[in-house]
């Protein structure tokens, strides 16, 4: 009987450790996806004002409208539109922004210039993170930048011209939350006195005539911009430049 009774245990136990075999090997080769560090990456855009051909990134100011995309960074062998996607802006779960294939999440900037926002973004297949990442995005401030009609450079803090010559001078709006330069304001002062724009179209030119003659010393004159959106006048960025004709 006893005999009979360890032959028992003995056959239980071996088919208990088979049991244990065959479930790990199924938690193994259990189906799902396996990604690697490397097969994501964050990046992000932002819809701020950028003048024609200029190739730089669009950078975000308090009140733009940022996105930020989960990119793969090579052919996958899964669809990732079958993922789930959670994201958090600043350690904050944004419940509303998440869900299956929801690989791009919209938030407005509300920091200040120089501060920062931080996004996370999660990858989930079931329950299970697969990739989690991380981006900073730096808020910037408005930007306006004065250039002479015939050059693509920016005006110096010295500007010189001579007489009987007529200056055009251009202004360069950055980063500014509108996508049309007419929503803006431009203001030009010399030597602290409003001047009226001659041309009527485009009022971020501004041409100055300087009267033919000649000059015992040279006449220096404080040209200062400033630019502003009609909407919102918070949102705003001054320029100036010290105009010496000889």
């Amino acid at each position: 009987m006893l005999n009979l009774l360890k032959k028992y245990i003995f056959l239980n136990l071996l088919a208990l450790i088979a049991l244990i075999g065959i479930g790990f090997y199924f938690a193994q080769n259990s189906p799902g996806v396996q990604a690697a560090d490397n097969n994501f990456t964050l990046t992000w855009s932002s819809d701020s004002y950028i003048p024609p051909g200029y190739a730089g990134l669009a950078l975000p100011t308090q009140g733009s409208q940022i996105k930020v995309f989960v990119l793969p960074t090579k052919k996958l062998n899964f669809n990732p539109e079958r993922l789930t996607y959670r994201w958090l802006l600043d350690d904050e779960i944004m419940g509303w922004a998440g869900g299956q294939g929801k690989s791009v999440f919209s938030f407005k900037a509300t920091k200040w210039p120089s501060d920062r926002h931080t996004v996370e973004s999660q990858v989930l297949d079931g329950e299970s993170v697969i990739w989690r990442g991380f981006i900073e995005i730096k808020i910037s401030k408005t930007e306006a930048v004065l250039q002479l009609s015939n050059n693509d450079y920016a005006v110096s803090e010295n500007l010189n011209a001579k007489t009987g010559q007529t200056l055009k001078i251009l202004a360069t709006p950055f980063f500014f939350n509108t996508p049309d330069i007419n929503a803006l304001n431009f203001q030009w002062e010399l030597d602290g006195q409003e001047l009226a724009n001659v041309d009527n179209k485009d009022f971020h030119i501004f041409s100055l005539n300087i009267p033919a003659g000649k000059l015992e010393k040279a006449l220096i004159k404080n040209l200062n911009l400033l630019v502003t959106d009609k909407k919102n006048t918070d949102y705003q960025a001054s320029s100036q430049t010290t105009l010496r004709v000889q």
